[in-house]
């Protein structure tokens, strides 16, 4: 790497290039795995977490829309609210 490239990625490893930053959180794990084999730094703990918040953030995600409409009291001259969740 020439210098103009190396001071362009900078020198500091907190703004150097994650390859791994937009991965799939499956490949991801898929990859933390391969690296268990060869690197023993890939901590069991932290794969079982990272699959159990996919798991949990895709059971999440194929739950139904849910919609919340609130009658206020017509006294109050207030607009009713309406929340969506998902």
């Amino acid at each position: 790497m020439d210098q103009a490239a190396e001071h362009a990625v900078g020198s500091d490893p907190a703004f150097r290039f994650n390859p791994r930053a937009g991965l799939n959180p499956l490949h991801e794990a898929a990859i933390r795995l391969a690296d268990g084999i060869n690197k023993p730094r890939a901590k069991t703990r932290d794969l079982m977490n990272l699959l159990l918040c996919h798991g949990a953030r895709a059971w999440r995600y194929s739950q139904p829309e849910a919609s919340i409409h609130l009658h206020l009291h017509p006294h109050s001259r207030r607009v009713p609210v309406k929340l969506r969740l998902r």
